[in-house]
């Protein structure tokens, strides 16, 4: 039988508040709304267990000799695109952990008549579910897939698409285009069964549905269809935080943002990573210094030693983790790389000008205005990967801006040796934990 660890280890661990063994030690399974929602609520697997693997694979920040040395090898091996051997616990399992809950909970809704029970209660568990498992698939997929390429990803191997959460389903990968649809069909169903506003933040509502719609649209190169979701999020969020604002920002602050902003639509947080932390991970040089002395994220996101090497502190999650949900300021950036991706200059120029006005100290950011298309591209993207630092997104997009020609390079110095990533490299697509491989018989990524 085929099945894999991580689904095993959830069935004895992450759900035993909810599971009560009988005398004759069957487990019971939730038959009830409210213990269905407890497991969406269980926000340690369903909001904080995005992948990190591919933001510590990333180019926006290095490590110094010093601490490479002391990491453990996974960690060094994910620093150097080489971790072949990641066993359990990893960002697989984890991912897969929160898929198991949705199936289950999606699973347990079949018997529950919605007749019986409050019809928007019970689509709202239901579209969680949808929204959690297809928001965890697309981060899976970010990081052990390639980029969707049109014509190519109809056979490239995805990811694992679990439909249900009974072990014995043999598990396969799916094509990178089979598991875009099975994203695009759940969240697309998730919309028209989720509240407008939830009771939490860290619940999804239909906006957050749509502004994952418009993350993954955009990974796909398909710019209408991510601008027409974005700009849905920003009809109903139209208003930023103002960094010159200290009753919203306090850039000065070891912390300058609280957690549930008013930029955030649904709160989610990547996994911790030993590569990550605070203490180790210092700012690529190039994009600290990209920063204008003027632009008051310089002082909200980093934090600067006296040898002149930064560190982040800028998360939304108003501490240390590292925020991955939707907030409003990642869609003005959609709607203003979409726009331009479309021909519609002015309008992304409007949407790129409103968000650096609310990032400039008052009266001094002069809004961008005569310049050509493709200068006006390279800012948005500049501002991008500025704006949404250590957002659990750069991975994919310098694989889906490679994928379109973009040639980014990336380098580590590891005593004293360059290592070095290619555009369009194989190392793109994470490789599979180990166990996963070996227990479950799947296809391993190429190195």
């Amino acid at each position: 039988m085929k099945v894999t660890v991580g689904f095993l280890i959830l069935l004895l661990v992450s759900c035993s508040k909810y599971l009560d063994i009988q005398s004759n030690h069957g487990l019971v399974v939730p038959t009830k709304l409210e213990d269905l929602q407890k497991l969406m609520d269980d926000t340690g697997i369903m909001n904080l267990s995005y992948s990190s693997f591919g933001e510590a694979s990333a180019d926006d920040y290095y490590l110094k000799q010093s601490i490479f040395d002391n990491l453990i090898d996974y960690a060094q091996n994910t620093y150097i695109w080489k971790n072949y051997y990641r066993n359990y616990p990893n960002d697989w399992s984890s991912g897969y952990n929160a898929v198991y809950n949705c199936n289950l909970v999606l699973d347990r809704l079949r018997s529950i008549s919605v007749n019986s029970v409050d019809e928007s209660f019970y689509n709202e568990v239901k579209g969680s579910a949808l929204f959690y498992r297809a928001s965890q698939y697309l981060y899976l997929l970010w990081t052990y897939a390639p980029a969707f390429i049109e014509g190519k990803s109809e056979d490239d191997l995805g990811i694992v698409l679990r439909n249900s959460s009974d072990f014995n389903e043999i598990s396969s990968r799916s094509t990178v285009a089979a598991c875009y649809l099975k994203i695009i069909d759940d969240l697309n169903a998730c919309i028209d069964l989720l509240p407008e506003k939830s009771a939490l933040t860290l619940r999804p509502n239909r906006y957050a549905a749509m502004g994952m719609l418009a993350r993954t649209y955009l990974s796909m190169h398909n710019y209408d269809q991510a601008l027409l979701y974005a700009d849905k999020v920003l009809k109903k969020y139209p208003e930023l935080m103002d960094y010159n604002n200290l009753s919203e920002v306090n850039v000065d602050a070891s912390f300058p943002f609280t957690i549930f902003n008013k930029e955030t639509v649904w709160y989610g947080e990547l996994m911790s990573s030993s590569n990550l932390t605070s203490s180790r991970a210092l700012i690529d040089t190039l994009l600290y210094r990209s920063f204008d002395s003027n632009d008051l994220r310089k002082k909200a996101f980093f934090k600067v030693a006296p040898d002149g090497t930064a560190t982040f502190k800028g998360s939304y999650s108003g501490s240390a983790k590292m925020f991955t949900g939707i907030a409003i300021n990642e869609m003005y950036l959609i709607r203003a790389e979409c726009n331009l991706r479309l021909g519609n200059r002015e309008k992304a120029l409007d949407a790129l000008n409103y968000l650096m006005k609310k990032r400039y100290k008052t009266g001094i950011f002069k809004p961008y205005s005569s310049i050509d298309e493709r200068e006006v591209l390279t800012i948005i993207l500049k501002e991008r990967r500025r704006e949404l630092i250590f957002r659990g997104l750069r991975w994919m997009d310098l694989k889906r801006l490679n994928a379109e020609g973009a040639e980014i390079v990336i380098q580590r110095n590891v005593n004293g040796e360059i290592q070095t990533l290619l555009p369009n490299s194989n190392a793109y697509a994470l490789p599979l934990p180990d166990d996963i491989i070996r227990l479950a018989g799947i296809e391993q990524n190429p190195q």
